[in-house]
């Protein structure tokens, strides 16, 4: 497995200070128009394409709703503002502090990512391109006679990103080549204020003449409240009446600060896996709960051509992220799914979302061998996350 560069590790510092609070108040000014060109992301990662808001006005009470900002495969989420700060953004998904759109989108920990091969023959993941310098993947080691060096099985591969808003929806097109054949993702949020939760609905297209198994992610590092720690959980369906069944929920819950992160099952293909675990192992696919250095054990992801394992970390110190996964298997078509993001002060009730319950749902839990609760070991200091209080930087919205 690869021996990462030093960067995704488990230490993350709160970013609070005077000159950085300030900052922020034109930050959340920017926020009244809701289409905006990418400033500075398009400059460094030239693929990345729009970045969109939905509910610009919300995000600030707890009861106005929750603000999205979505762009080259990334999505941030604000619920409420610091009441201690009320100028501070609080984004419920890492960096408190940065945005999709912005140059430095690469510490906004969340992605929308693609893979196209299997960990043993390799192939290619398609990543959101502000991180793809930070997803681990796949290699082999090979002798030229000279020196060691490495021979990636997994190409990374950055998103070509077409973004639009229409209404209450953004609708994102991420598109990428392997192989002479050309791979799309259709991702669709839908979001009504107040709701604790938005709908997002994912259509695969696998070309004519693919071979390989193709997987679909989408993984967040989660944020709560101000709090970047707490235990993960997971719902089996349940039996909601008439015949009816939930979908499966996974996320975590932090009662003592009155937040949740899920995501639920709603139609469509089921999941093949997921995960409430440690966060760089759902989002970069390292697999520092293991406490290996460098993540020299399993690995699981899209930088790995594999699933999710399946892993619920119930410590409540735990640095948490959550993830799904489908794996649509190689056949040429177009495949569709559907989940809800939640965001709620709530336990999540599964049952509580008419969408979310159907007598066809099937059920997205047949996996084998969720890992609940293993040790988690800090493996040191994490340089991408124990960074410099940096300036806050908004997209620039040109409407």
């Amino acid at each position: 497995m690869i021996r990462p560069q030093k960067g995704i590790l488990n230490v993350k510092r709160p970013i609070r200070t005077l000159a950085a609070a300030a900052a922020a108040t034109a930050l959340l000014g920017s926020f009244a128009v809701t289409s905006a060109h990418a400033d500075g992301a398009t400059d460094k990662w030239p693929t990345y394409g729009e970045t969109h808001v939905l509910n610009a006005a919300g995000g600030s009470t707890g009861s106005d709703g929750i603000r999205i900002t979505f762009g080259g495969g990334q999505l941030t989420a604000q619920r409420q503002d610091n009441p201690d700060e009320p100028e501070y953004p609080n984004n419920e998904i890492y960096n408190p502090r940065r945005l999709p759109g912005t140059d430095r989108a690469n510490s906004v920990f969340s992605q929308v990512a693609l893979a196209v091969g299997d960990p043993t023959t390799g192939g290619t993941a398609f990543l959101a391109p502000a991180n793809l310098e930070d997803t681990y993947y796949s290699y082999a080691e090979e002798d030229n006679g000279e020196e060691v060096v490495r021979v990636p099985r997994v190409t990374k591969v950055p998103w070509n990103v077409t973004t639009t808003q229409s209404g209450d929806s953004i609708v994102s097109t991420l598109t990428g080549d392997a192989d002479g054949l050309s791979y799309t993702v259709k991702v669709t949020i839908t979001y009504t204020s107040p709701e604790d939760r938005m709908k997002i609905d994912y259509e695969v297209i696998i070309p004519d003449g693919n071979t390989k198994a193709v997987r679909l992610y989408h993984l967040i590092d989660t944020y709560l409240g101000g709090s970047d720690a707490g235990p993960g959980f997971f719902t089996d369906p349940v039996d909601c009446g008439s015949g009816a069944e939930s979908g499966a929920v996974v996320g975590v819950d932090r009662a003592d600060l009155g937040v949740v992160q899920a995501f639920q099952y709603i139609s469509g293909a089921p999941w093949t896996s997921y995960m409430s675990g440690f966060y760089s192992d759902v989002v970069f696919g390292y697999n520092g709960a293991t406490g290996d250095e460098w993540g020299d054990g399993e690995h699981f992801g899209p930088g790995f051509g594999n699933d999710l394992n399946n892993q619920i970390i119930t410590d409540p110190e735990n640095d948490n992220g959550i993830g799904i996964s489908w794996n649509f298997g190689s056949a040429a078509g177009t495949y569709g799914s559907a989940a809800k993001l939640i965001f709620s002060s709530d336990t999540v009730d599964p049952c509580a979302d008419p969408e979310a319950v159907s007598v066809t749902n099937p059920d997205s839990t047949e996996v084998p061998n969720p890992v609940i609760d293993p040790d988690v070991t800090d493996p040191g200091v994490d340089p991408l996350k124990d960074e410099p209080t940096p300036e806050v930087v908004a997209p620039s919205f040109t409407g």
